[in-house]
């Protein structure tokens, strides 16, 4: 699952590095909005997804405190 982890986390930075290149596209004056709503979106589903596995292994491990407890 670390592992995981790690790929989704990567895919965040890359998503969001899409979406720095559609921004730049525009100040460039070839608009892409096709990069920068793929960036964004992306790379916020890559960041949540990462986000809720990494959580949902330190409950595993009991490192968080359970919130139901």
């Amino acid at each position: 699952m670390r592992f995981l982890v790690l790929i989704l986390c990567l895919g965040t930075l890359l998503l969001y590095g899409k979406a720095i290149a559609g921004l730049w596209s525009y100040i460039n004056g070839q608009p892409r909005l096709d990069m920068l709503l793929t960036g964004l979106l992306g790379g916020t589903a890559t960041a949540a997804a990462a986000l809720l596995l990494w959580r949902k292994r330190m409950k595993d491990l009991d490192w968080v405190k359970h919130e139901e407890d």
